[in-house]
């Protein structure tokens, strides 16, 4: 298929222009800030980004959603989520970037979708800690500095480990913050694995069918459970997915909405055309109007 949408999507080597190809980098946040205008525009990463503000404020805009930068607020980023930097004033803190291949070489390697926070199904995406949490975790990200900036040539192992911590800290924070997280049931990993498949195949699987046979369940059961975990139908999950992208690319490609229409496979343009409004309120023409009328308004 022919992908027409054109957010860009960087690397880590590209964030900060460096000359050589990485796949780890830890940046003091009011460094990072500097001399990066080409992410105050929408894009993408390939690769996992943890922001930790601990001073100053300002605004950072994540599919749609503006959220606001303040002291003891984390933001966790995961591959192909588009963001945006929007302001930023006296923000101070830490940020580590880093690929899949990288944190796989660790001996407890967990595969980082499995984290809800880096399952963007779950759209929840920063956690607000409290200040004796803040504090501990300032803590790991500066053991993580300090490996970084005076151990470079043998760092990588004790680097590995310490985001290895973190992220197992983070998934503490995150399950008391977030009561379905806690439940350890299989219906709930039956949940994961459906979200999961659902966000890497959303263009081509549409029904609930074809994703009930992926997971050797009834169309009628993974509908009863995504009602009664998510409030809502597999059906609506699956359409909320396809929306969702749809928004994305009317708001950040010069793609037609035609061109929208193939890259996720419907049918025809008119198809698209109400699928859209029926879930929306607006036509895709209508969307990107309104989207254009609201950024030469706001940014």
């Amino acid at each position: 298929m022919k992908k027409s949408e054109n957010i860009p999507s960087y690397k880590i080597a590209q964030i900060k222009n460096a000359s050589i190809e990485k796949d780890f980098e830890f940046y003091r946040f009011e460094y990072f800030v500097s001399d990066i205008d080409h992410l105050k525009h929408p894009h993408r990463h390939d690769h996992f980004a943890i922001f930790f503000v601990t001073r100053g404020k300002g605004h950072h805009v994540i599919d749609f959603e503006d959220y606001e930068l303040k002291p003891q607020r984390l933001f966790l980023i995961a591959p192909g989520q588009v963001h945006a930097w929007k302001s930023f004033e006296g923000v101070r803190g830490f940020v580590i970037l880093f690929t899949k291949e990288f944190f796989s070489l660790t001996l407890q390697y967990k595969e980082l979708r499995a984290y809800l926070f880096f399952n963007t199904a779950y759209q929840h995406t920063f956690l607000d800690l409290d200040k004796d949490v803040a504090a501990h975790l300032q803590h790991i990200f500066k053991s993580i500095e300090e490996e970084h900036i005076h151990h470079r040539s043998y760092s990588q192992n004790i680097i590995r480990s310490y985001i290895n911590i973190l992220l197992f800290e983070l998934t503490r924070i995150y399950e008391q913050s977030i009561p379905v997280a806690k439940e350890k049931d299989s219906i709930n990993q039956l949940l994961r694995d459906f979200e999961a498949l659902v966000n890497k195949s959303f263009r081509t699987l549409h029904s609930v069918n074809d994703y009930a046979k992926l997971l050797h369940i009834t169309a009628n059961y993974l509908n009863t459970i995504c009602k009664k975990r998510k409030g809502k139908s597999a059906g609506e999950l699956i359409r909320d997915r396809m929306m969702l992208e749809a928004k994305r690319l009317l708001t950040h490609s010069d793609s037609t909405i035609a061109q929208i229409a193939y890259d996720l496979n419907f049918e025809d343009n008119s198809y698209f055309g109400r699928f859209f409004k029926k879930y929306s309120g607006l036509t895709p023409a209508a969307f990107r109007n309104e989207v254009k009328k609201e950024t030469l308004t706001h940014w």
